[in-house]
């Protein structure tokens, strides 16, 4: 059984179902956060910052995505066909993850580079939504 609990309703159902568990059989019972991932504008944002980036800089920004994926995450090991590979993958980051990551780029861009990637409520982001939006 998976179940969303949204509800005291639904909280009820779910101790209903366990107490009517047979314990003759085994069970295993696993309840998890439900967090959640980064937001659609967290990610037109970043998309926004990286193509900022790739005009300023001419780097591609799909490079660009695997080089701050590489420098910025930390890899989730995996085991495929017997071979352990790290992966780098900004997908499952939950909306705080994200802007921790958006940050350290932001920070990169504007002391290595020179660049400055303005938040939606900076004073000069209408005017690099502008100028950048067309270049996506």
């Amino acid at each position: 059984m998976k179940r969303k609990i949204t509800s005291e309703i639904d909280r009820e159902m779910v101790i209903g179902f366990i107490k009517r568990l047979d314990l003759k059989k085994l069970f295993t019972v696993e309840i998890t956060e439900k967090k959640p991932t980064r937001t659609i504008s967290q990610n037109s944002l970043y998309w926004l910052w990286l193509t900022c980036i790739e005009f300023e800089t001419g780097n591609d920004r799909d490079y660009l995505h695997e080089h701050f994926k590489r420098t910025f995450l930390i890899p989730e090991k995996i085991n495929v066909f017997g071979t352990d590979q790290e992966v780098y993958s900004t997908k499952k980051l939950n909306t705080t993850q994200f802007k921790y990551y958006l940050d350290h780029i932001q920070t990169f861009a504007n002391t290595d580079l020179s660049i400055t990637l303005p938040n939606p409520e900076d004073r000069y982001w209408d005017e690099f939504y502008k100028y950048y939006i067309d270049k996506l």
